[in-house]
């Protein structure tokens, strides 16, 4: 039960993200491309980036890992783009096992400005994982999608680069059970 809130609210928080982002671009629509003049990421034209986040993993009963995530998107408007990438969730610890992931993904991604420079962001899609849990000497690999969502916050730097503060929850398949990875992270993201 508590497993299920915490994947709703998850959800709830990125569609209301994507909601806004709808919002402001009705509000919007008359509006000039100009409106925020000094970065290229709200305006549609380019639109196209990468990036590269590192950061600290969260799944139950583990001590955490290092975390790296490498995506490539493009925006098709102000508020609404889609996003590629590929994620590696390091080593996590349990008392009885260890646990390694990664994956690759697709995701929708919804932007709301905030100011000139700062910037709300939502995402949501799906993911393809490989897993292996290593219990004693014995190793059991998994694989297979799952849902992928999160929220962050984009700053500005100047017009081509972007810092980045993210979270994230990935939903995987373990040794044939359901789990979820928690990531929250940082990262640089350039525009082209």
């Amino acid at each position: 039960m508590k497993k299920n809130i915490r994947k709703f609210s998850g959800i709830a928080l990125a569609v209301a993200t994507l909601g806004m982002g709808m919002t402001a671009q009705a509000q919007s629509a008359g509006a000039s491309t100009n409106m925020w003049p000094g970065s290229s990421w709200y305006t549609p034209t380019g639109g196209r980036y990468i990036g590269i986040n590192a950061g600290r993993t969260d799944l139950i009963a583990a001590d955490n890992a290092t975390a790296y995530d490498i995506y490539a998107g493009g925006m098709w408007n102000k508020h609404f783009g889609l996003e590629i990438g590929m994620a590696d969730f390091g080593k996590m610890n349990r008392t009885a096992n260890s646990v390694k992931a990664y994956g690759f993904s697709i995701k929708a991604v919804g932007v709301m400005p905030l100011t000139e420079s700062l910037g709300a962001f939502a995402k949501l899609g799906t993911m393809y994982t490989r897993t292996k849990v290593n219990t004693s000497g014995s190793e059991v690999s998994d694989n297979g999608w799952g849902t992928t969502y999160g929220v962050g916050l984009n700053f500005d730097i100047n017009t081509q680069l972007a810092a980045v503060v993210e979270w994230d929850q990935t939903n995987m398949h373990l040794a044939g059970a359901r789990e979820h990875i928690n990531t929250t992270s940082v990262g640089l993201k350039y525009r082209f």
